[in-house]
């Protein structure tokens, strides 16, 4: 049976490319994780967001459930397909986006851009970082979880060594959020993402602190689960999602909101919330 991949992104069909072979490595609701080369790549429904390890397949997330994959399955790649038992994925007419990160922003637009995501985030109840966000509006507010209230220490505990040009602290406590939450990639991951987004949209990529914060998050990798992992080492690599490369255009809070919302339970918006925490620095000069 052949199945068409209709969008990835540059990174995997590059990878695929090397012609590795793998095996699956999850399988969830609407996405099949394969490991190829000890990467992790997505086999993603169709109505999927797109990440830089996705493999957006023409199928429903009730067709792809129903292919019944299982964990450990071969998958062979050819140069034109991807081979997971009995099925086979073509790739070669699949349309591909650049997932590389390098627009940077003036300061007018960094302040604009913050200003739209404080909008978002003050809407937005998930339940993950954003309830953080909420409680640093409204010091004393109480937050629901004592990890997210681990969270809101280690956050306190940044910001100040941040203020004080400690980079080297301010990285380590940031560092801190490895691995802290739950679910398939928990918050604390995707606000780190997000603030190695956020020190590239604002021109600092390259900063002492974003190298010491590069370090940091490298050297614990293991401290997360390996699709967490997967979404780290491509931020570290300067490669993100559409939503993420579309917030070099400083789109409206409704653009926003609707890109960012679709991403995971609460994965987009702790996204943003690891943006517009290093765009506050950022915009006043403090990194």
């Amino acid at each position: 049976m052949y199945y068409d991949i209709i969008q990835a992104s540059d990174l995997t069909l590059h990878l695929l490319k090397t012609r590795q072979d793998g095996f699956v490595h999850s399988v969830y609701r609407k996405t099949v994780n394969l490991c190829i080369d000890k990467t992790l790549i997505a086999l993603q429904s169709n109505a999927s967001p797109l990440s830089p390890i996705s493999l957006i397949a023409d199928l429903s997330e009730e067709s792809l459930r129903k292919l019944n994959l299982s964990e450990g399955t071969p998958v062979r790649v050819t140069d034109t397909s991807l081979l997971i038992g009995s099925f086979r994925f073509l790739f070669q007419g699949a349309k591909s986006y650049s997932s590389c990160l390098q627009e940077e922003l003036t300061p007018a637009q960094i302040a604009l851009l913050k200003e739209r995501l404080a909008a978002v985030l003050l809407s937005s109840h998930t339940g993950g970082f954003d309830a953080i966000f909420h409680a640093f509006q409204k010091p004393g507010r109480p937050l629901p979880s004592p990890i997210l209230e681990g969270g809101r220490q280690y956050l306190l505990q940044a910001r100040q060594a941040l203020s004080q040009k400690e980079y080297s602290s301010a990285s380590v406590c940031l560092s801190r959020l490895l691995g802290l939450g739950i679910g398939l990639t928990p918050s604390g991951d995707d606000f780190l993402c997000g603030v190695l987004a956020g020190l590239i949209l604002s021109g600092n990529g390259s900063s002492s602190f974003a190298s010491l914060l590069k370090e940091q998050v490298a050297a614990g990798l293991h401290r997360t689960n390996t699709i967490s992992q997967a979404f780290l080492r491509c931020a570290l690599n300067h490669r993100f999602s559409p939503a993420v490369l579309s917030l070099a255009k400083c789109p409206d809070p409704g653009a926003v909101r609707a890109s960012f919302e679709t991403i995971g339970h609460s994965s987009g918006i702790d996204t943003l919330y690891g943006i517009f925490f290093i765009l506050d620095f950022i915009e006043n000069g403090r990194v």
